[in-house]
């Protein structure tokens, strides 16, 4: 969450989300310690949204900025074959198609184009990798491993 958005108790959010219907009116979120139910949503650019919850006044939203927002994981049956969600992603362990280990994911940039993992490890120094099939060979959520095929100059 950013701030408080006017005064009407609105929330100006970032979203972390990949998922469209994150927000949906009549949906529950954590915020703070505490359920709240969605009672508007209004989507900006930049990721950002202007989030409206049930009963929270203007200085009750004061008191969450900086807070974080949890909504519960839905079903992921409406991907597609080889598309993920980043929530899935993140955490996952590199592998090149040598076997060599990289690290793992810890960011996601979006870009115009195409996705860029953010890989990091203890010892190495950050690569990034567009997620694209000429790069990303099979991800396999199962076993938490991403194997990889390095092209020259994304070392």
């Amino acid at each position: 969450m950013l701030r408080p958005h006017g005064l009407d108790g609105i929330l100006r959010i970032q979203s972390l989300s990949d998922n469209p219907n994150r927000f949906a009116v009549g949906e529950s979120l954590t915020v703070g310690d505490a359920s709240r139910i969605i009672d508007s949503h209004q989507a900006m650019p930049n990721g950002q949204a202007l989030l409206g919850l049930r009963d929270l006044n203007p200085s009750a939203a004061q008191s969450l900025a900086g807070e974080w927002i949890f909504a519960p994981v839905g079903p992921t049956d409406d991907l597609l074959p080889g598309e993920y969600y980043h929530y899935q992603l993140i955490g996952l362990s590199v592998l090149t198609d040598e076997g060599e280990d990289l690290g793992a994911v810890r960011e996601i940039l979006v870009t115009g184009s195409n996705d860029v993992y953010v890989v990091k490890s203890e010892s190495g120094p950050e690569i990034l990798l567009p997620a694209i099939s000429q790069v990303i060979q099979r991800v396999d959520l199962e076993s938490g491993t991403i194997v990889v095929h390095l092209l020259d100059g994304l070392r």
